[in-house]
């Protein structure tokens, strides 16, 4: 089943397609249609240095894909002024394959803005 794309922002990156939104203020998600890569940056708040995203998705480069999900590694802090620069700069560090893999324990902020039933 292909990634809800309903309010989300549609978009081309290297001729295959992805979705990107912000969820709940707090994360950028970034996801293919195809669900296989998906990711979770921390956005509006300081949690760290340096920021460490989740991945979720099978898919990322340098991680093999029968590893237990979710995985947290450091990775760059994002620049620029729009979300799409942001968007495409995260998508380039993630899909260059020499790009150093640092992992890291699970952030403390984990589940702190979880939605509330």
């Amino acid at each position: 089943m292909p990634a809800r794309t309903k309010g989300r922002a549609k978009f081309d990156f290297r001729g295959r397609p992805f979705i990107w939104w912000v969820d709940a203020d707090y994360y950028l998600r970034i996801a293919s249609l195809d669900k296989k890569f998906i990711t979770a940056y921390p956005m509006g708040i300081e949690w760290g240095d340096p920021p460490v995203i989740e991945v979720i998705g099978s898919e990322f480069p340098g991680l093999d894909a029968s590893e237990s999900r979710p995985i947290w590694i450091v990775a760059p802090r994002l620049s620029g002024e729009s979300m799409g620069a942001k968007v495409d700069q995260l998508l380039a560090w993630s899909f260059n394959p020499a790009h150093e893999l640092i992992r890291s324990d699970a952030p403390p902020f984990i589940g702190q803005f979880a939605k509330q039933d």
